[in-house]
């Protein structure tokens, strides 16, 4: 996407602005843009088509059942997949999603044996038998990530995240448009917000399509056993 400043001056030119700041002030519109690009990077994680994905590494530390998220750069907002390092490779861990499970720690396994399973709590990852052995980059975790959002005092030269679309870029505009008039208009004056306002509703239907689907995907060729073929 375009750096905040210039978005700052398209969105002014949008608005009729004949010198930026002439009836709305750039703070403002930095926060109107801020808000519009929240609402459409929020729709894109909730599509949960890979948007704003990226992995790390984790340690397992011996006897310890927590692992803490919370420093995590890019911040952690889910977990995709929970990944067990092997000697062959990597092997996706089961979420425990019985809590009041019975889990022995009598002969817990190390190495390629320890295959835990896990669940969240709060900002830590809990994993179910806790490891014995102490190991550098134990687990690889995908997960999604709350990019950094622009408000009023961000600088001019604030990027947004390249995970963003820019084809969707328009729609941040007219959103970031359409609630700066109708807040003038709340307040009083007079804008008409028609025309802008179905321009929204057209780009916004475009990204909506986007976001759906397949519900009728393409048959992927099975690769495992063929149970259709007589063994005897």
């Amino acid at each position: 996407m375009t750096q905040l400043g210039e978005l700052v001056k398209e969105v002014s030119i949008m608005l009729g602005d004949k010198v930026i700041g002439e009836f709305y002030p750039s703070e403002e519109i930095k926060r109107a843009i801020g808000d519009a690009y929240k609402y459409y990077v929020m729709k894109l994680i909730q599509g949960g088509e890979g948007y704003f994905e990226t992995t790390t590494n984790l340690d397992l530390v011996a006897n310890t059942e927590t692992v803490s998220l919370a420093r995590l750069n890019p911040p952690f907002l889910t977990c995709s997949v929970l990944w067990r390092k092997l000697s062959t490779g990597y092997k996706p861990l089961r979420k425990n999603e019985q809590r009041f499970k019975f889990q022995s720690t009598i002969g817990i396994g190390a190495g390629d044996t320890y295959i835990p399973e896990y669940r969240f709590r709060g900002t830590n990852l809990v994993l179910t038998p806790y490891p014995i052995h102490n190991e550098t980059d134990g687990l690889k975790m995908d997960y999604v990530y709350i990019p950094t959002f622009p408000n009023r005092l961000s600088d001019n030269t604030f990027e947004f995240d390249s995970n963003f679309p820019s084809i969707f870029e328009l729609n941040v505009k007219l959103r970031t448009v359409v609630k700066l008039l109708e807040s003038k208009d709340a307040s009083g004056g007079v804008s008409d917000i028609a025309t802008f306002r179905q321009e929204l509703a057209d780009a916004d239907q475009v990204f909506e399509q986007s976001l759906t689907k397949d519900e009728n995907p393409d048959i992927v060729e099975y690769h495992g056993i063929d149970y259709n073929v007589n063994l005897t």
